[in-house]
């Protein structure tokens, strides 16, 4: 036991021996020390008074809305760009896709040569004004969604300047793509009304020349109720996959709006299947039916129904396909805003870097470090030279 404490007292004896050779070492190289922690000093003193001023300007706007609406185009045209989200940018949120677009070479080019920034900046090639433009450019989104755009630049006005224009190009961005859907969807439900004009034209004539021919034809309840509910559903399903194929024409059919389109068909063909076969809610064959099997019509009724619901489907499309068109000329024409701005961008009164206190107290504090190293190392040298001797 006595042997123990013996060897512990040893032991602090030998630190405090160790502490003690290392303070030496400190005060005997002190002055090395100071000369390095004082030139480093001097020196990042000098260095950050030199270096320019840098000025961040914000600009901070809404999250993308998707509003609400009549489904198929209607919503398509109303909800802007973030409804075209799987189309073009793979499915992501409208937030992120904002986020992406801002960062994108597209709105980087429009910077630079709206304000000549190749000069400004001294480029020599297009790419290192891309990329200088993008190291000056600092993107960040909230948890509220809140998109924050920060520019920094030499100049406090250009700062903010620039952050006020990255507002504005996405919402020209935002625009061309708006009003390119709807001219597409213009030009395609223009050229589909025309022919659903003229089929409900046929249609008419050829009733007219049925009723002509076999004078008046009088239908059952039962059989109006058919030609009803058959040519407004079928009218609805050629009308939605209308809008299917002109939403494919642009986006991929993982757009989430593709996808509901694509349920929506599957849905009106069930419904035209049901009706054409009698039934009204499948799943309950106790219930007793409404609508006869087309089937069952007499031969000279049935072909009058055929007339009927072929008129009628051209119809509902027709007056699908005119709501439609309505629609596709007002976004194509539509130039609201599609940014909501929460605040705009403001000329900084302070800079927001080099920080110089910073840059002082960091290289301080490593001088200090190296001088400790150095007189240790310069501690040993003399050590090993002391023992050769």
């Amino acid at each position: 036991m006595a042997e123990r404490q013996i060897a512990d007292n040893t032991m602090i004896d030998d630190d405090e021996i160790n502490l003690l050779d290392y303070w030496r070492v400190l005060v005997k190289r002190k002055l090395l020390i100071g000369i390095i922690v004082g030139v480093a000093l001097v020196g990042s003193i000098i260095y950050s008074l030199t270096l320019p001023p840098i000025y961040a300007s914000t600009a901070s706007i809404f999250p993308p809305q998707q509003e609400g609406g009549m489904s198929g185009i209607a919503s398509q045209l109303s909800g802007g760009l973030g409804a075209l989200a799987g189309g073009f940018l793979g499915g992501s949120a409208p937030v992120d896709q904002w986020l992406a677009i801002l960062k994108s070479q597209a709105i980087k080019d429009a910077i630079i040569n709206r304000f000549d920034l190749m000069t400004v900046l001294k480029a020599k090639t297009m790419d290192d004004a891309r990329n200088t433009v993008g190291g000056m450019i600092k993107v960040s989104k909230a948890k509220e969604g809140i998109i924050s755009i920060t520019v920094e630049d030499k100049d406090p006005q250009r700062a903010a300047t620039l952050a006020n224009a990255l507002v504005e190009e996405l919402d020209r961005f935002n625009k061309g793509i708006v009003t390119t859907s709807g001219r597409r969807m213009r030009v395609f439900v223009e050229e589909r009304l025309k022919g659903a004009k003229d089929e409900l034209r046929t249609s008419e004539e050829a009733i007219r020349g049925f009723q002509e021919k076999n004078r008046a034809l009088k239908l059952d309840d039962q059989s109006k109720a058919v030609i009803e509910a058959m040519g407004t559903v079928k009218g609805q399903l050629m009308a939605k996959e209308v809008e299917l194929q002109t939403l494919l024409s642009y986006a991929t059919p993982n757009n989430p709006q593709a996808e509901i389109l694509s349920t929506q068909v599957k849905e009106l063909s069930e419904r035209l299947r049901e009706l054409e076969e009698g039934k009204t809610n499948p799943g309950h064959s106790s219930q007793k039916d409404i609508f006869i099997p087309t089937a069952k019509i007499p031969n000279l009724s049935l072909q009058y129904v055929r007339l009927l619901r072929d008129a009628k489907v051209q119809q509902t499309l027709y007056e699908l396909l005119t709501q439609q068109y309505e629609m596709a000329r007002i976004q194509e024409a539509k130039d609201t805003p599609t940014v909501q701005v929460l605040d705009v961008a403001k000329v900084p009164e302070k800079r927001s870097k080099p920080s110089r206190r910073q840059i002082v107290m960091l290289v301080t504090i490593t001088a200090a470090f190296l001088g400790v190293v150095v007189a240790f190392f310069m501690e040993y040298i003399e050590r090993i030279k002391r023992e050769i001797v």
